[in-house]
């Protein structure tokens, strides 16, 4: 069966089953963004890392804690 088929209609298939595939994947994205966050509280606090920065003294050193 595949003998019969050009390969000009092959691609023509395929890329119509990735163009509907594309769109599905387009819509569903835009129907999850489309949802509404969830309410976070204000009173959260930043918090800083618990161990420093890690900073470069020499060239020849990778890094120092």
């Amino acid at each position: 069966m595949l003998g019969q088929i050009s390969m000009m209609t092959i691609l023509l298939v395929l890329g119509s089953i990735w163009m509907v595939l594309s769109l599905v994947f387009c819509l569903a994205l835009c129907a999850a963004a489309a949802k509404p966050l969830a309410k976070c509280e204000v009173g959260v606090e930043v918090l800083e890392p618990q161990h420093q920065r890690m900073r470069a003294n020499d060239e020849g050193v990778l890094c120092l804690r």
